[in-house]
């Protein structure tokens, strides 16, 4: 009964992944605008569009190039990697989440801003070049940030959660009335939807966050039973 009970819990994540391996053509994309990141993996249920205008969702696949207002979105137990062109970062996209990309590239030097909807974002951001920008905005938040690492969380009622590991980020409010904030590695801020910013050391929840967004590989196990081979598949952390 116990293993009954394990393979109905996995099964979904089991037969997604594998419908997912079918369709291999090549994927629309907005050859007119600038390419800003690539898809480095894309598992289970991950789906992209070209912008908002668009009511159709396309099956994003592995090397799918991400434009300015592209947008990327994840399903249950799904996971998507991102990396952007010049090397700068790399966004590991959790699942029921969606993401925008915006940048643009100005005197050789390329800005970027990932625009988060909902849900959860790991993040390895290098140092910036001098003049260059890279953003992580919200509904309600905008931070910029500068060669740290760590997660964002924006929630479905609208509060904004961000702690580093390591570097900092300089943090804005949205609303009418405004407010300001620093983070600083090893801390974390919760900012409520009414714009009040709360600064704590990471405890242990925040590094349990972290450690989770980092998990980006894909690992399999296989338990043998009297029914046949079980495939569980489960994230690790890339090596």
């Amino acid at each position: 009964m116990r293993l009954k009970v394990i393979f109905l819990l996995i099964a979904p994540l089991i037969f997604g992944f594998n419908a997912g391996q079918g369709d291999n053509k090549r994927k629309p994309v907005d050859e007119s605008k600038e390419i800003i990141a690539l898809i480095k993996k894309a598992f289970n249920n991950v789906t992209y569009r070209l912008s908002e205008e668009e009511s159709e969702w396309r099956e994003a696949k592995i090397g799918l190039p991400l434009s300015d207002g592209n947008e990327l979105r994840t399903g249950s137990k799904s996971l998507a990697v991102v990396i952007f062109k010049d090397g700068s970062g790399l966004l590991r996209v959790r699942e029921n989440s969606i993401l925008h990309i915006y940048g643009a590239s100005e005197d050789r030097k390329l800005n970027k801003d990932a625009f988060i909807q909902r849900g959860m974002i790991g993040f390895d951001v290098n140092k910036q070049s001098e003049g260059e920008e890279f953003r992580f905005t919200t509904p309600t938040v905008v931070a910029s940030i500068r060669g740290t690492n760590g997660f964002l969380e924006f929630d479905e009622d609208s509060t904004f959660t961000m702690s580093l590991e390591s570097g900092m980020a300089d943090l804005s409010f949205r609303g009418p009335q405004g407010g300001t904030g620093q983070l600083n590695q090893g801390n974390t801020v919760v900012i409520t939807p009414e714009g009040n910013f709360q600064f704590r050391s990471q405890n242990q929840e925040d590094m349990n966050k972290i450690n989770l967004s980092k998990q980006a590989a894909v690992k399999k196990i296989y338990i043998e039973t009297d029914e046949g081979t079980i495939e569980i598949e489960y994230y690790a952390p890339e090596e």
